[in-house]
This record gives C-alpha cells, sequence and structure tokens, in this order.
C-alpha cells in the first residue's frame, strides 16, 4: 500500500511537472508575447504531438504571428483531438485564404464540438463565420474582371490624399479643409453644391453617413444623416459620381466580409437613397477596404485596403472601371487570385499601353491641382461663419494671410515625414531591422508636427474669421 501511495504521489509530481509548461506557454500567448511562446510550445508539441491542447496553442500562436499556413497542422491535430477553438480558426485560416467551401466544413466540426460539450452554448461569433462563408461563396460566382494598373502602399492616416482626381470628379478632402471638424474625410462634388462625410450623429455613437448643402457663400447649411435603410454597425468614406445618383461608400456590419466593405446605392428623384448593395469582389475582402472613387475624366477607378498591407498602412489600387459588368469564370484556375487582387500582372491585356494612360491621369490632377487660381497653393478652409477658403488671395486680413502659409508650411513638412517613413517601413518590411529606431523617432516627429497642424489651423480661422 504504501508503494502505491508513493506511485501514485510520483506521478502526482510527474503529471504537475508536465503540465507546468504548458501553462506558462498558455500564459504567454494569452499575454500577446506570442514569441515569447512560440519556442515552448514548438517544444512540447514534438514531444507531445498528438496533445490537442498543445496543437491548439501552438496553431493559434502561429496564426497569431500571421503564420497562417504553418499553424494549419498543428490546428488539423488539435481539431481532430475535439477543440473545438481549432476548428474556429481553421475556418478562418480557410476564409483568409478565399476557401469557403473548406471554411463551411470547419464551421461544422467546430459547431459539433460545441454540441458535445452540452453545457456550452452555441456562439453568435459561429453563426456570423458561417454567414461570412455563405456571403464568400456568392461573391466568388461573380467575382469583377478589371485591369489592375498600378498600386500604392500609404499610412493609413488620410490615405485618401493618394487619389489623383480630376476636377470633375470633385475634390477629398480633410475635415479641417471643409470645416467639419469632427470628419476624416469630406467629399465634395465638382458643382460645390453639397458635400458628404460620415461622423457620429446625435441618434448613433458609430459613424453614420452625413451630408449637407453649400450656399452661394461657401456657408455649409442642413446638415443631415443620411438614411439608407441598411443594417451596418459603422458606415465612412461616401464618394458621389458626377451624375448626382450614385454613391459609394465604406460599412461594416452583417452584410460584410470582414471589416469594412465598399457598397453602392442611388439617389432618387425625391433624395431618398436605394437599398445598398455590396459591390463585390476584388474590391472587398475579409479584411478592411475602403473608398471607392471612379474618375469618368480619366477612365480610372481607386480603392484602398489593409488585406495585405503591414499595420498602420493601406494598398491603394489604380484600376480601369468597365461600363459594363464582365465577371470571371467561376471555374478560372485564376479565380481565387483575382478576387484577392494579389497579382496585378494576371489582370492586364498583353500588349495594352498602360504608360500613356498613367501618365494622361497624372496630367490631368497636376491640371485640377491648379484650377482655383493663381494666388498660391489650393486648399479649402473653413471660416467660422461657414465661408470656405481655397487660395492665399481669399483672405482679407495679412495674418490670416500669414497663418496660413505657415499651415500650409507644416503640411508640407509633415508630407515629408510620411513619405520618409513610407521608405523606412518598406525597408523594415524587407528585413532591415536597423531602421526600427529611426522610424520610431520619425513617428513621435509626425505626431508632433499633427499636433501643431492642429493648432495652425485654429489660429489662421481665428485671425481670419476676425475681418468676417
Amino acid at each position: 500500500m504504501l508503494r502505491l501511495k508513493i506511485a501514485a504521489v510520483a506521478l502526482g509530481i510527474c503529471i504537475g511537472a508536465a503540465a507546468a509548461p504548458i501553462d506558462a506557454a498558455k500564459k504567454l500567448y494569452l499575454d500577446g508575447q506570442y514569441e515569447e511562446a512560440l519556442s515552448s510550445l514548438q517544444t512540447l508539441h514534438k514531444k507531445s504531438p498528438r496533445d490537442g491542447n498543445t496543437a491548439y496553442y501552438l496553431g493559434a500562436t502561429l496564426y497569431a504571428l500571421e503564420r497562417g499556413k504553418e499553424a494549419v497542422a498543428p490546428l488539423t491535430v488539435a481539431e481532430g483531438r475535439g477543440v473545438a477553438d481549432a476548428s474556429r480558426l481553421l475556418a478562418q485560416i480557410a476564409l483568409d485564404d478565399y476557401r469557403p467551401a473548406e471554411a463551411s466544413a470547419h464551421i461544422d466540426k467546430w459547431e459539433a464540438a460545441i454540441r458535445k460539450n452540452r453545457k456550452a452554448a452555441i456562439p453568435d461569433a459561429l453563426g456570423e463565420m458561417q454567414d461570412r462563408a455563405m456571403a464568400m461563396r456568392n461573391m466568388m460566382e461573380r467575382v469583377e474582371r478589371i485591369e489592375i494598373v498600378d498600386s500604392l502602399t500609404v499610412d493609413a492616416y488620410e490615405f485618401f490624399r493618394h487619389y489623383r482626381l480630376s476636377e470633375g470628379a470633385g475634390q477629398l478632402l480633410s475635415g479641417d479643409q471643409a470645416g467639419v471638424n469632427d470628419a476624416e474625410m469630406v467629399f465634395q462634388p465638382q458643382c460645390g453644391r453639397e458635400l458628404f462625410w460620415s461622423a457620429a450623429s446625435d441618434s448613433a455613437a458609430a459613424p453614420v453617413l452625413m451630408m449637407a448643402d453649400i450656399l452661394d457663400d461657401g456657408t455649409v447649411e442642413n446638415p443631415a444623416e443620411i438614411s439608407l435603410g441598411f443594417d451596418a454597425d459603422a458606415t465612412a468614406y461616401p464618394f458621389l459620381m458626377p451624375d448626382g445618383v450614385t454613391l459609394y461608400f465604406a460599412a461594416k456590419g452583417p452584410e460584410s466580409l470582414g471589416g469594412y466593405d465598399i457598397f453602392m446605392t442611388r439617389r432618387t428623384d425625391d433624395g431618398s437613397f436605394l437599398q445598398p448593395q455590396n459591390v463585390g469582389m476584388p474590391y472587398n475582402s475579409p479584411a478592411n477596404d475602403y473608398l471607392l472613387a471612379i474618375d469618368e475624366e480619366t477612365g480610372m477607378g481607386w480603392w484602398a485596403t489593409d488585406r495585405s498591407a503591414p499595420e498602420g498602412k493601406v494598398t491603394i489600387y489604380e484600376f480601369i472601371p468597365s461600363a459594363m459588368r464582365v465577371n470571371v469564370a467561376p471555374d478560372a484556375p485564376d479565380l481565387a487570385s483575382r478576387a484577392k487582387a494579389d497579382c496585378i500582372a494576371t489582370t492586364l491585356e498583353p500588349g495594352k499601353d498602360y504608360d500613356a494612360l498613367r501618365s494622361r491621369v497624372a496630367a490631368l490632377a497636376r491640371e485640377s491641382d491648379s484650377t482655383h487660381d493663381s494666388g498660391g497653393p489650393s486648399f479649402a478652409i473653413a471660416m467660422s461663419d461657414g465661408s470656405v477658403l481655397h487660395s492665399l488671395s481669399d483672405f482679407r486680413t495679412s495674418d490670416g494671410r500669414r497663418a496660413m502659409e505657415n499651415l500650409l508650411a507644416i503640411d508640407e513638412e509633415i508630407a515629408a515625414i510620411e513619405a520618409d517613413l513610407a521608405t523606412l517601413r518598406e525597408k523594415y518590411s524587407a528585413g532591415a531591422r536597423n531602421v526600427a529606431t529611426r522610424i520610431k523617432g520619425l513617428e513621435n516627429e509626425l505626431d508632433k508636427a499633427r499636433k501643431r497642424r492642429a493648432a495652425a489651423a485654429n489660429k489662421t480661422v481665428r485671425l481670419e474669421s476676425r475681418a468676417r
């Protein structure tokens, strides 16, 4: 009996010793210390390759480190051992890779594993993922065939400044420029009679689409929420086509694949808007997709996405829109690639002169930049009386004009810092870790410059508004 007790105690010590490393590695994972957790989990998984708990946390850690392909093998082991969350992650990986049928199969296993534990409730996230898998399957049957001419990865902050619209397409302005203080981006059509933006309204904490009229003297009047009759958690980045009818915008909610998706609606004769429609792929993805803009004068379109961009960045795709939608064949071997927009070269037509098109777009964009007048740089800044100034010659006071010149100088400084940051971040992504300190320093400089800009903008408005 004594020997049995000693053996039991020894066994308990062994079990405790074996459990301790996985508990420590699990804590590192839950604390977000993925690199630190990885080495321990790899060692534990090698010792116990069929242990579902260890396999799951190894797979989850690899996925958190954006190594989804490597995560599949340990997660498959964990799924085979009945770990419900392993099926959830495998479903997400399949969705990330545009394999909706495979995602649905993992979701079914996820549900079965939960139901096996009779005390556990089916989470809402399971149904939401089922809906996304079904939506992706439907979208991949109608992937639009487009020609992507170029792409550019930029800072997410005010990314819309990199869209090269001609005068006829309207203007993409910051909230400060348009005099809408609570907006990140404001769109003003070429007619100059309306403004569109996104901001929290009185009736909702989440951003909603807003619009307002502009009077002849530049005063912004009658701001109001745009009623879409649309179930969305948030809406943003509006762009109205020159027809005054077709409105594109981004929204996240039940009808989105992941985060924000791009939608389209039309304005009726009475000013109301029809039920929005998801524009589908390749514009939308399981990530965030923003601001679809089409310039009919140049024959060019843009949209932005963070689907393959580093943190804090977005990729802007420049494409040639079609008058009539033509879809990729559902059985085409490059269907997934076209849906992801992961290879620009495969979207282009052999022998077509895209350089000439790029040059024409650049020329029209430069022409648009100089349309206001010769009174200096063009911009848009709202005064306290609601009027909007577009050039230095619009200022009535010398103090206000000098303050505006200082504000423009800060804008140039910010643009230079952002350009340097973009270059250094690309080097860092390519493996040059020695630039990390410089990146951090520039980020601090950028933060300070933006604060100085806000103060300079307030000073400009205060000085000039005294004469109005």
